[in-house]
């Protein structure tokens, strides 16, 4: 940040930094669907505090850490509880959000202005590819906590009658289908972008479940491209290559495109091996990398990633 964007900054959070909290709540509050009357006003507005004081210390005393301490908490509690990253996301979002209508309304120094804004948006980035990545962790930690608590209670109601039994394990399955819907998130990360992080193993039925998922996601927010982490994947083999490949053709058809993001060179080699090629499937290595190319304008956009099929190395 230039001197004068920094010296406006300070300015603007000393002389209305109540202000901006204030209007960063109701921001979050009329936006985020499961808040709406469900939580008492001071708790959003004690979290959205700590994401502005995150942005504080990242942006005037360049410590990254506060915000990144806040954003693992966050999400923990998320993916335990509600499933909601959206929330998360337009939270970490409202600093930027009422920033910038102050910034236009006082008028003065306008690349000033401008400047702090890019700051801003360069901080919200680092955060939303956090919550990108913890979100697929912390959710495959509470399927497994929860598996757990399942399989102690089924130990413990072991003893009883053959009725009962049968009762239990109808309620299990249904709590492993529950499972398997919870395990396959479609985040949305930016205006238009989706990241659907895949991890574990993927049958059939979770193919065909996913591909809902995503389809879905990409009608209700109207997005313009979709990032299939296969990060956590246990396995790549031809079967899951040719799922992908059906799941971005869907997409195309929907307007969106997909593109494969995590791909390591093991998994490289082994499409290669299998003689898999992914088409027009824009690839890359890491999850930044692609959410990079999401968002760049239309215009600067590459035509098309990298074939699967040509990064054995």
């Amino acid at each position: 940040m230039t001197p004068e964007g920094r010296d406006l900054l300070v300015r603007l959070l000393a002389r209305r930094g109540e202000e901006i909290v204030e209007g960063a709540t109701d921001w979050v509050i009329g936006e985020a669907i499961d808040l709406r009357g469900q939580r008492p006003r001071e708790e959003t507005r004690e979290l959205v505090a700590r994401v502005i004081e995150g942005n504080e210390a990242a942006l005037l005393q360049e410590d990254g850490q506060p915000l990144a301490a806040f954003v693992e908490h966050v999400v923990s509690l998320r993916a335990a509880r509600e499933f909601h990253p959206s929330t998360v996301l337009r939270g970490l979002l409202s600093f930027r959000q009422v920033l910038e209508g102050m910034l236009r309304a006082e008028g003065g120094d306008g690349w000033a202005a401008l400047d702090v804004l890019a700051a801003v948006d360069a901080v919200y980035h680092g955060a939303a590819l956090q919550v990108a990545d913890l979100y697929a962790v912390k959710l495959t930690e509470a399927v497994q906590r929860r598996r757990r608590e399942l399989e102690v209670e089924l130990g413990r109601v072991a003893e009883e009658g053959q009725r009962a039994l049968a009762e239990k394990l109808a309620t299990i399955e249904a709590q492993r289908q529950e499972l398997a819907t919870l395990s396959s998130p479609v985040l949305r990360v930016w205006s238009g972008v989706l990241v659907a992080p895949l991890v574990g193993e993927v049958g059939a039925a979770r193919a065909e479940l996913i591909r809902e998922r995503v389809l879905e996601a990409i009608v209700e927010d109207g997005a313009h491209t979709v990032l299939l982490d296969i990060t956590g994947l246990v396995r790549v083999d031809a079967q899951v290559a040719l799922d992908l490949l059906r799941l971005t053709q869907a997409a195309r058809l929907l307007g969106a495109r997909g593109m494969l993001v995590g791909v390591s060179g093991a998994v490289a080699r082994t499409l290669v091996a299998l003689d898999v090629d992914l088409g027009e499937v824009p690839a890359f290595a890491s999850l930044e990398d692609g959410l990079r190319e999401a968002l760049q304008p239309a215009s600067g956009r590459r035509s098309t990633g990298p074939r699967v099929g040509s990064a054995a190395g």
